[in-house]
């Protein structure tokens, strides 16, 4: 029976993953949360599994101490084992109204500072706090799988080809990210580990966000999007759905064999 860990399972593309991985009786899925009592959609996710095989925790990427004890949680409920880690905890900025700003478009280099700090904070140490925690027990797990939800916006000759100035501190934050991966896969690769990025690709996580999108970060987004589709040609015309989105990150993660270890994948292809 595979056992699963989806860090930051509470809203948009970890809850799907949840839920996807759930419809499998076989499997044992916990996903954790900053808050779960707050998290009314993972509740409902868990509540509705038909196998009564997920398990909400609640952890902070930002506290590593936090993702100690959920890992010892996990261990106790396994003995001691867990076969794949999915990193998909993320921090955007849209409330501040700094997701779609470039280097140059800050209001002050303060306000840029303390963006790409807390930015740091969830996108790369959230990311290292997690497979810290949990690598004691992948190594005792049968798949040895570490994932990590990722962005195209962190890829460097991505950025350059889609000429992606906006989205400055997620995209440099998620960049560290993606060499974490390949860091990790370095350090592991000899005991069999597959350690990859996977991009989700633009999805319309709208139906589980905390508050609708303004009439400004709509157009914000069209117009980044248009510039991307117009550059690569693969990608697809509109947002996919969580369903979908999701769907093609489990098809790419099953198929990953040790010869993919530190790669990133996107799921346009």
């Amino acid at each position: 029976m595979p056992t699963y860990v989806v860090v930051g399972g509470s809203r948009g593309v970890g809850l799907e993953i949840v839920r996807q991985l759930a419809a499998d009786p076989e499997n044992t899925v916990f996903a954790t949360a900053r808050n779960v009592e707050r998290s009314v959609h993972l509740i409902k996710v868990a509540q509705e599994a038909l196998a009564k095989n997920v398990v909400t925790l609640q952890a902070d990427v930002v506290d590593h101490r936090s993702l100690k004890a959920v890992a010892e949680q996990v261990a106790v409920a396994t003995g001691g084992s867990l076969d794949v880690l999915i990193h998909n905890a993320a921090k955007m900025d849209y409330a501040n109204g700094n997701q779609y700003r470039s280097l140059t478009e800050y209001d002050s280099m303060d306000v840029l500072d303390t963006e790409f700090i807390e930015a740091f904070k969830v996108n790369t140490l959230g990311a290292i706090h997690s497979v810290d925690a949990f690598l004691p027990l992948l190594r005792k797990g049968s798949l040895k799988r570490i994932i990590i939800i990722s962005t195209g916006g962190g890829e460097r000759d991505i950025v350059w080809k889609t000429r992606l100035a906006e989205t400055a501190a997620y995209g440099v934050t998620k960049c560290a990210e993606n060499m974490v991966m390949a860091k990790y896969a370095a350090s592991l690769e000899k005991e069999g580990f597959i350690v990859a990025a996977i991009s989700p690709g633009n999805v319309d996580v709208s139906a589980t966000a905390l508050s609708p999108p303004t009439a400004q970060q709509l157009a914000d987004l069209e117009r980044t999007m248009g510039r991307i589709r117009e550059l690569l040609p693969n990608y697809p015309d509109k947002p996919l759905t969580p369903e979908q989105s999701v769907k093609k990150v489990l098809e790419i993660m099953n198929s990953l064999e040790l010869k993919d270890t530190a790669t990133f994948r996107g799921v346009w292809g």
